[in-house]
Order: C-alpha cells, then structure tokens, then sequence
C-alpha cells in the first residue's frame, strides 16, 4: 500500500474560529527549481507589501530535481509556511485537495507553480473574498482577460473542456472558464472528494460540492510556463479522466441539489 509522507515545517495548532493567517498559497509542485525560486520572490514581495499574514503550502509529488530542497529551504526561512511531501505522483486534483485540507489561512488560494498563473493576481483575488464571496475564479475569456500566447492544440483542448463542463454541469453552466486552476476559496468550504480519484480540475468538484456559494469571476491573463515541463497529458488519458471528473461531479451536484444544506 503506498503511503503518503506528510512533512510540516512547524507545527501550527490553528482553531477554525480564531485563525491568526489571513491566507494560504497551494502550490502543487513536479520538478519546479527553475520556476519556483522567481515564484516564490515575486509572492513574498506582493504580500508583504500588502503587511499580510499568509503561508505557502506546498505539496510536493516526489521531485528529484532540487525542488524538495529548496522547499525545505524556504520553510526554514518562512516559519508560517508548510509542505507535504508524496512519495508517489499524485494527480492535481488529490495535490490541491491535500493542500487545502491542511490550509491554516482564512481564505485560501490554488495556483500553479510554474508561473503560468500570474502572481500579480493574488491581491485581487483577496481582496474579492474579503466582498463576501466564497468561491473566485480568475477567467481568461472576461473582457481584459486572456489566453496569452499558447499553443493552438492547447486551445481547442481547452475549448473543449470548457464546453464539456458547461453542457454538464449546472455549477458551470455560468461561469466562463469553467476549468480555470487559479482560485480563490474561502477555508472551511466543503469538498466532496476521495483522495484515490484522479483528476485535473478542483474548481468543478469545489462549485459542485457548494452549489450555492457566492462565485465572482475576475479577469486575469494567462501566461505559458516560465520554465520546464507540463504535467498535464494531452493525450486520450486526459480526455478519459477529465470525462470521469466531470461524471463525479454531477454525481456530487445530484446529490448536494436533492439534500437539504
């Protein structure tokens, strides 16, 4: 049976009703030396700037690259900060799930580590939850949104995505980038997830699994990542687990929509 190696960096006793962390990053990380170093520079000046509490957490799918080290290193330095570390791949999904399950911050962010998601973006983000509203969504396709300049099989994959979400799933069906991975939540959401799933997509489970939280949508601009390479397939693995991921999460609507809250 594989096991999961969980690492803290220091141990935080964080009560739901007294939390003293105004926000947690989840960063799920494969072999990011080359991307994570600039990250986590521009992160830190962002937030510090803002004079915010805020904890980056990383969960870390067994890299060999020296991402694990650097890691360890900036945990050392950043007290507040955590990480788990795999010892197996994981999919993103089960990552950011993890991730979240163990954010201390009041509200919480999922972005990619490889800058793609532009940090730019975090103080927007936080700002909008603090509106009263559970759920953020960074969309690529809102007026001064964008795709940046990816790949044109990329784009119709995408497309496709999105178009497979709305058709599906009544939490999508009104939201522009339905598949976008860079998000805001508020902590203490509930997340109807089984940690041995495999998936891409924690924002359709998130919606899913709250069918009436408050959702905002703000745009943002994609960017292809810095350096290294994708973990996500485009091959026909990707569409057969996509297509199961969205089964689940009308599964998990049919259920949220006929029980009482």
């Amino acid at each position: 049976m594989r096991k999961l190696k969980l690492v803290i960096s220091n141990i935080l006793t964080v009560n739901m009703c007294d939390r003293t962390i105004d926000l947690t990053i989840v960063l799920a990380t494969l072999n990011e030396i080359e991307n994570l170093p600039k990250l986590t520079e521009r992160i830190d000046f962002i937030l510090n700037m803002r004079k915010l509490k805020y904890q980056l957490l990383f969960v870390d799918d067994n890299s060999k690259d020296g991402t694990r080290e650097f890691i360890i290193d900036y945990c050392k330095k950043n007290p507040l900060s955590k990480y788990i570390f795999s010892d197996h791949k994981q999919s993103t999904l089960i990552a950011n799930y993890r991730g979240i399950k163990d954010a201390d911050g009041i509200y919480i962010i999922i972005m990619d580590a490889d800058l793609q998601h532009p940090p730019e973006y975090i103080t927007t983000i936080y700002d909008t939850l603090l509106d009263n509203y559970d759920i953020v969504i960074t969309s690529r396709y809102l007026k001064n949104g964008g795709t940046g300049n990816r790949k044109p099989l990329r784009g119709v994959i995408s497309r496709g995505a999105i178009f497979l979400a709305k058709m599906m799933l009544s939490t999508s069906r009104n939201i522009t980038d339905p598949v976008s991975g860079y998000i805001g939540l508020r902590n203490g959401l509930k997340l109807h997830i089984n940690d041995k799933w495999k998936g891409y997509e924690i924002g359709i489970v998130l919606r899913a699994s709250n069918p009436y939280a408050k959702i905002k949508e703000i745009p943002y601009v994609f960017k292809e990542r810095y350096a290294g390479k994708s973990k996500v397939t485009s091959d026909i693995s990707f569409i057969q687990i996509y297509i199961r991921e969205l089964l689940r999460a009308k599964k998990i609507e049919f259920t949220k929509y006929n029980q009482k809250e």
